[in-house]
């Protein structure tokens, strides 16, 4: 995540495009505490590189067996048992085009001590992202804006929020050579682009350490201990304000214009344009300094356990495992807009400029200037700057333990089983800056607020060999699992979660395997908890674009809202425009909410032909049923909701939305809440062949494989203003129905050669512009068709010194080819101001050098 305040530097998995909550993301098979104050996300960029051995990723709903969170699936990250000596690396990266270089050094040592009782490892990575910036790429410059609703586009698309300041609407700006007449926005407005970052530069420190001793044969004592600190860094283009600029807690107060009569720096030419309500404005303050934040997050996560044996080969297993978030993050160079509005407010008497609230004037008030390019002078500035922070932290304390083994013995073999508990307590809790608190910083309003939920699960699983080594059953065997979970929340209470399934092989070369499982996910503590915390979403208004001759039920309920139809009359050309991108979006919890249920069907084969030595292919096909789904309805969605209603703009929908006094969306409020169901439906196709190259007396070993991905549905249904409605993704940048990754490597002891493509096939930027498009009747929507996309990578290692084998040089060049990915400018659904989409990356062709040895 690059652009997200909050989430900025996290490395989270999202299997099926369901969401990163609900996948749930373990550590040897043990829960771990979220890396965020914001919602239930596990970064995998926490971890030291030489501490992991490997990832197991299992699909479908798997609350059964590792209990909520577990509705797409479940990563499990195995950490090294077996480093014997010492291993160090170092890797640099760079671009080709420049920017956004890298470094990391990573070591890890392991030993067995006291005749091999005693097994100690320890491990540290540390790496730095540096920036990569806007001005580092010539794409990211091109000053567009599209306008979906008439399918055109604004070049040199500029902010109105100058940094001499607009004022009387368009009449009157400033520029460094004064103040001047007429203000066209594509001529005399800022060009924010060249300060915008596409990489945040980023400091990542992990280091990890574990044991396990053996006290005798049947009892073992193990403990781990990971900790993370992760720091990044963004500046952004300086805060804006304006006179119709909202604050306090729920937006109750407005800055408001300037007095035309007493303000005592407003020229004679402004304050004869202006109207007896008095002097609008807009201004960027770039005295005050570029934005910046600052984020710093801490991350301690343990287990200590024992383990042993019992009578009869039974096995038994306790652990207590803690985990401790804990961010901070600092907003240097917004602004008080308590103290902004004071300082506008002033007056001139007996000659002394001064601030006309008397509480203003106690507070230290300096009267504010802001008619001009560096009108805003060091002593204003500081006057109304504010540095704030906030500082969520996460706590996770469980305990679990289960026996295994054999129940009793069947003729097709034994009966193993499973029989645990787990018991865990998850609190958050978040402090805020009391300018935050009071709403009056014009940074995102984060609430303090705090939240436990306490969970007691007991499970059994079983697996069940029905047949064996018989005609078209060469094996057969029932899986099943149960586990039932009581909550300390009201709404959820107890939930049962069960899955079963059946694995056949008709002979040994194929397995078929089908199972169903339904599993249940709680909401988190932020999805409970938290009142609106602010976020700022790129949002395309479903206004922007009208004029007064626009038809259609969208344009209609548009143009009934005085404040667009006034606009609109007041244009040059007659059209209403966003004058930005960027709103308020908040996010916000729900004390109503309950559990969410999914019904989880997956159906497959896997082959290995005994007759073609190295061949294994798969099939399966999933199909996932979401119903009472936790989720906030995407803006897109909430502007739809609202202004496609025939009966007007008064519905529950444009109750989330807010306006100012011109028209321009400012507001849209996400709240939590139970929808009906998301549905998720694919096919899965992956194949690999491993095979010398004797038989040609071509050194070395092949190894050929595909994965393969159909999309066949991920849709989520609502209740509607008058009927249920149903949002598809499945063709969209980001969700595209064919998705594909080919790998081809050749390797022998000292060589190893790897060539990998990525394959994403024909997206559209939004299904609902393609709708809009095709209603429209336009043969040539802007942006909207996006072709399939390719990126090549090629990786080289090998160990130079025949005598050292434990030396290993090693580089790659991603992206081969240099491709960048669809040009999708502000105003698409999937692109930004800097014309590119995450789905394709932003670098560019990359390579990396690496140095690894062993000793």
């Amino acid at each position: 995540s690059q652009t997200a305040t909050q989430a900025n530097g996290l490395s989270t998995i999202s299997l099926r495009n369901l969401g990163e909550n609900r996948t749930l993301t373990l550590i040897d098979g043990h829960r771990t505490v979220s890396n965020a104050g914001n919602k239930n996300a596990v970064s995998l960029s926490t971890i030291p590189e030489f501490f992991v051995d490997r990832v197991e990723v299992t699909t479908g709903g798997g609350s059964a067996v590792y209990g909520s969170d577990a509705i797409a699936g479940v990563v499990n990250v195995i950490t090294e048992r077996n480093l014997n000596g010492v291993r160090a690396r170092v890797v640099a990266g760079t671009t080709h085009d420049g920017g956004g270089d890298s470094i990391e050094y990573s070591v890890g040592a392991g030993g067995r001590f006291m005749d091999d009782r005693l097994y100690l490892m320890a491990g540290a990575t540390y790496d730095r992202q540096f920036k990569l910036a806007a001005t580092d790429r010539e794409r990211a410059l091109e000053s567009i804006l599209y306008l979906p609703a008439s399918n055109t586009v604004t070049t040199p698309d500029r902010s109105t929020y100058t940094d001499g300041g607009r004022f009387v609407s368009t009449k009157w700006y400033y520029d460094e050579g004064g103040l001047k007449p007429n203000f066209v926005t594509a001529v005399n407005g800022y060009e924010s682009r060249p300060n915008g970052t596409l990489i945040t530069p980023r400091d990542n420190l992990n280091g990890a350490a574990k044991f396990d001793f053996a006290v005798s044969e049947n009892l073992k004592i193990w403990g781990q201990a990971l900790y993370s600190n992760v720091v990044t860094d963004s500046v952004r283009e300086p805060t804006t304000f304006s006179n119709t600029t909202t604050f306090g807690v729920n937006d109750e107060f407005t800055v408001g214009r300037m007095s035309r009569t007493l303000n005592p720096f407003a020229p004679t030419e402004i304050k004869s344009a202006a109207t007896s309500s008095g002097i609008d404005f807009r201004r960027r303050v770039i005295e005050v300094g570029p934005n910046l934040i600052h984020n710093e997050r801490e991350t301690i996560r343990s287990w200590l356990g024992v383990e042993g044996t019992l009578p009869n080969d039974w096995d038994w297993k306790l652990t207590y495992g803690y985990g401790k978030f804990s961010g901070e993050q600092i907003r240097g160079n917004t602004l008080n807009l308590q103290r902004v509005q004071w300082a506008l407010d002033s007056e001139r008497v007996n000659g002394v400029v001064q601030c006309r609230n008397a509480a203003a004037r106690a507070d230290g008030c300096v009267p504010l200037n802001i008619f001009g390019v560096g009108s805003i002078t060091p002593e204003m500035a500081d006057y109304i700057r504010a540095n704030t922070y906030y500082r969520p932290t996460n706590r996770q304390d469980t305990i679990e333990g289960y026996v295994s083994g054999t129940l009793f013995e069947l003729p097709a073999g034994p009966v193993e089983t499973a029989f645990g508990f787990e018991s865990r307590r998850d609190h958050t809790q978040t402090r805020t800056d009391p300018l935050i608190q009071s709403g009056v910083a014009s940074s995102s309003f984060l609430p303090e607020y705090e939240g436990t939920i306490k969970a007691n699960e007991v499970f059994a699983e079983a697996s069940v060999p029905l047949l064996t080594d018989l005609p078209f059953a060469h094996r057969l065997v029932l899986n099943g699992a149960v586990r039932v979970a009581d909550y300390s929340l009201e709404a959820v209470g107890t939930t049962v979660s069960y899955r079963a399934g059946l694995q056949w092989a008709p002979i040994p070369d194929l397995r078929i395997r089908t199972e169903f499982a339904r599993a249940q996910r709680a909401p988190d503590t932020s999805e409970l908890f938290s009142p609106p915390r602010d976020d700022a979403d790129n949002v395309v208004d479903v206004c922007s674009g009208m004029k007064a001759s626009s038809t259609g039920t969208i344009a209609q309920n548009c143009l009934a809202d005085p404040r667009i139809a006034a606009a609109i009359a007041a244009s040059a050309d007659g059209t209403f425009r966003q004058l930005t991108t960027q709103i308020k979006a908040p996010n916000a919890g729900n004390l109503d909410l309950f559990e969410e249920t999914a019904d989880t069907w997956t159906l497959g084969l896997v082959y290995r032909p005994s007759f073609i030595q190295g061949l294994e292919a798969s099939v399966d096909y999933y199909d996932i049923k979401i119903s009472d789904v936790i989720s906030s309805l995407s803006n897109s969605a909430l502007l739809l909701g609202c202004y496609s209603d025939t009966s007007g703009d008064d519905n529950v929908f444009c109750k989330t939305i807010t306006r100012d006094e011109n028209g321009q969306l400012v507001r849209i409020l996400n709240q939590e809440q139970n929808l009906n169901e998301t549905r998720a439906r694919g096919v899965d196709v992956a194949a690999s062949y491993r095979f010398d190259l004797e038989q040609w007396r071509v050194p070395g070993r092949f190894r050929a494989s595909v994965n393969y991905s159909r999309r066949l549905e991920l849709s989520t249904e609502f209740d509607g203003v008058d009927q249920v409605e149903l949002i598809d993704y499945v063709g969209e940048v980001g969700t595209a129905k064919n998705e594909a990754k080919f790998g081809l490597s050749w390797y022998d002891d000292d060589w190893s050669v790897r060539w990998s493509a990525r394959y994403i096939g024909d997206v559209v930027d939004s299904l609902e512009r393609e709708q809009q498009a095709i209603a429209a009747g336009w043969t040539d929507p802007l942006y909207l068709y996006i072709d399939s996309y390719w990126r090549h990578d090629v990786s080289v290692s090998f160990k130079p010194d025949m005598n050292n084998p434990n030396l290993k040089i090693f580089g790659t060049v991603k992206n081969v080819f240099n491709e960048y990915g669809p040009f999708l400018p502000d105003g698409t659904d999937s692109g930004n101001a800097y014309n590119y989409s995450s789905a394709y990356g932003v670098t560019g062709r990359a390579f990396t050098l690496g140095l690894q040895v062993e000793f």
